[in-house]
């Protein structure tokens, strides 16, 4: 009954926001250029670290790679960019359809939600959001639970360019410390480390995800994504490993080549599943609205006694992203 009751009350809240949002067409273009400024301001704050010639050199570098990686981050809607530059107000609504072996069609939706609190200085948010990243989500194979979102605060302790250190507190109830630290090692390759604690479902849990990023002229990058998570709730660890380029085609489209791996290390150390995909994402009729198509085959082996066979899925997504910086 309480399901049902959150999903209608969900469905009124979406059909409100896009009922009125040819009223908000023109503030919605406004708000795409104060976005295109804080993109350029989130690299150009980069500038001011210090005087000496190794925090010039130290600074070209963040710069010159900052640019092409926020784009990216931006575009495809990662959760990265809410992160390090957390707009005041942002709706994301996504609508997923998904085709897989068998003829099998399956729709899911998706909503994540942050608002500024007011007199907090930026700090303090009402978010309404799953507990993983999007990313990770949409990448990494073994993550086709249905999506949970739970109502909470968010907590920003720093708001550091290169850190950035939250506290999450959710309804479900569930606590979450997160730690993320970037660093550019040149001015075309740089590191993120992610380190996560948190208490869910009555369980303890840790994670650390490391990222590189390479970016392949000015229309490339490649990213590539290790975590291990280890939690009271199951025996072993939890190995992700992910390896995605993306291709900026025009200031509307783009794409992703993706390629992913789970593994455990419990009762034995096995791959579960491998994934390769290939996505296409685009802005459409407004700024703030996407479609993208994804076609991706897997290989799943639940058990290590089970067989490996190779399904395939096609995902048709439809989103809505509004964000007031």
């Amino acid at each position: 009954m309480l399901k049902l009751a959150f999903n209608a009350i969900t469905k009124m809240l979406l059909i409100a926001v896009v009922c009125t949002a040819d009223v908000k067409n023109l503030l919605a273009e406004q708000t795409e250029a104060i976005k295109e400024d804080k993109k350029t301001n989130i690299c150009e704050q980069m500038q001011v670290e210090g005087i000496e010639w190794y925090d010039e050199v130290h600074r070209f570098m963040s710069v010159e790679f900052c640019q092409p990686s926020v784009w990216f981050d931006s575009f495809f809607s990662d959760e990265r960019i809410d992160e390090e530059a957390r707009p005041g107000t942002h709706v994301r609504w996504q609508n997923d359809f998904v085709l897989t072996k068998g003829g099998k069609w399956n729709y899911q939706a998706n909503v994540n939600m942050s608002f500024k609190l007011p007199k907090t200085k930026k700090k303090l948010h009402l978010v309404f959001e799953g507990e993983q990243e999007e990313t990770v989500t949409d990448i990494v194979p073994d993550n086709k639970e249905e999506a949970k979102g739970d109502l909470g605060l968010l907590y920003e302790i720093t708001e550091s360019e290169r850190a950035n250190f939250t506290i999450r507190v959710k309804l479900s109830p569930s606590i979450n410390f997160r730690y993320r630290y970037q660093y550019p090692v040149t001015d075309t390759f740089t590191t993120r480390f992610t380190q996560e604690w948190y208490r869910r479902d009555n369980a303890d849990g840790h994670s650390s995800r490391l990222d590189f990023e390479k970016k392949i002229y000015e229309d490339f990058l490649l990213r590539q994504a290790n975590a291990v998570t280890h939690s009271e709730a199951f025996i072993g660890e939890q190995w992700d490993n992910s390896l995605v380029l993306y291709q900026k085609l025009t200031d509307k489209s783009a794409l992703s080549y993706e390629s992913s791996m789970a593994r455990v290390t419990a009762p034995t150390t096995y791959t579960t599943n491998k994934r390769l995909g290939l996505r296409y994402r685009k802005n459409f009729y407004r700024k703030w609205l996407f479609y993208e198509i994804a076609h991706a085959y897997n290989w799943p082996r639940l058990l290590i006694t089970d067989e490996r066979i190779r399904t395939w899925e096609i995902l048709l997504r439809l989103e809505v992203n509004f964000a007031n910086y």
